[in-house]
């Protein structure tokens, strides 16, 4: 005689496969335009120079670009 823990656990895997068959059984559609993503991120780089951020900093901050050949560094 199995188990009552088993029935229920073969039940509950019998219900999740049912569940992915019906899951795989609709196509997923494309969620994006591989070629429009191409040209947007390819379209983001041109025209303007890279300057560390989008936004100022809410505090009004002031940031100063690091020196990668400097050995130096000021706190």
């Amino acid at each position: 005689m199995p188990s009552t823990s088993d029935a229920v656990g073969e039940r509950l895997a019998a219900l999740f496969r049912a569940w992915r068959q019906d899951i795989l059984a609709v196509p997923m559609p494309s969620l994006i335009d591989p070629v429009r993503a191409v040209d947007v991120v390819i379209g983001t780089g041109t025209g303007t120079a890279w300057t560390g951020r989008v936004h100022a900093p809410p505090d009004g901050a002031c940031t100063r670009s690091r020196d990668l050949d400097s050995e130096k560094d000021v706190l």
